[in-house]
């Protein structure tokens, strides 16, 4: 993997994304700023992110009803960004050694 700088462009700072990830021209998302860097949640309007029926599905097969099953989807739903976030949380590198803990690392 190669670096990649970021440039000027107009008033925006701007990050290319490699040819070899396969994403198209025209491609939403949403940049959320972590710890490490930045995390790139795509936001298309596919259904990829879509859960309401799988949702509805387990809350139905829970035995939720009428208002209660409402309250409960409403609630599931909400937790849906938070989770997300979790998960990009989870999925960041460990921090990279600067080259003086390498040496001290090893003992150098």
């Amino acid at each position: 993997m190669r670096t990649i700088k970021t440039r000027k462009q107009g008033n925006s700072v701007m990050l290319s994304v490699p040819k070899s990830f396969g994403i198209k021209e025209g491609v939403a998302t949403i940049p959320r700023i972590t710890n490490n860097g930045i995390f790139y949640e795509f936001v298309d309007n596919d259904d990829f992110f879509d859960f309401d029926t799988d949702i509805l599905k387990d809350l139905v097969s829970q035995n939720y009803s009428g208002q209660e099953l409402i309250d409960k989807f409403l609630e599931a739903k909400k937790a849906i960004p938070e989770a997300i976030n979790k998960l990009a949380q989870d999925a960041e590198p460990e921090p990279i050694m600067t080259k003086e803990e390498l040496e001290k690392e090893v003992g150098l």
